[in-house]
């Protein structure tokens, strides 16, 4: 891979976003605030009881085709991925109104979205864009999850090269 995280510099995996985004969280949130980075591999499996919080999850968010056919080369799409990030965190001092556990979980999220958000992970990648995420933030059993959502756009062949 010559120093390089992506197989190709201008040929895009599929999921092959996924090690970029725990790389550069790895080298920014876990260096400066030191919590771990868990991608989809580490939680697959996993209870929660025994994932760490603090901790940062990375997840496939999934994709949509935005364009294909006439305007690219045949055989060729322009896919957004949106991949998920959730800062966790566990507090259980004020649970009721959970105020406690915001306030722990607000500067993983500020890290998050200052590592992520515009970054160009190159590989073939576009930057990334923070959007809305399609889920909500949860607080459970102390416990308080806060989803933020990134997109991606990057070109697709079906064609071997």
């Amino acid at each position: 891979m010559s120093g390089t995280p992506c197989d190709t510099p201008q040929r895009p995996t599929f999921l092959g976003l996924e090690p970029l985004i725990v790389a550069r969280l790895e080298a920014t949130v876990r260096s400066s605030l030191q919590v771990p980075v868990l991608s989809t591999a580490d939680i697959a499996g996993a209870t929660e009881a025994s994932l760490p919080k603090p901790s940062v999850r990375v997840a496939y968010g999934g994709h949509q085709v935005v364009q294909a056919g006439a305007q690219l080369p045949a055989g060729w799409a322009l896919i957004e991925q949106t991949w998920i990030v959730v800062p966790a965190v566990r507090n259980v001092r004020d649970i009721r109104a959970g105020a406690a556990p915001r306030a722990d979980a607000s500067p993983l999220c500020d890290a998050v979205l200052d590592a992520l958000d515009g970054w160009a992970p190159g590989c073939g990648y576009g930057p990334l864009k923070s959007v809305t995420p399609g889920l909500r933030p949860a607080t459970l059993d102390g416990c308080t999850y806060v989803p933020l959502a990134f997109t991606s756009r990057f070109r697709r062949t079906t064609q071997c090269t």
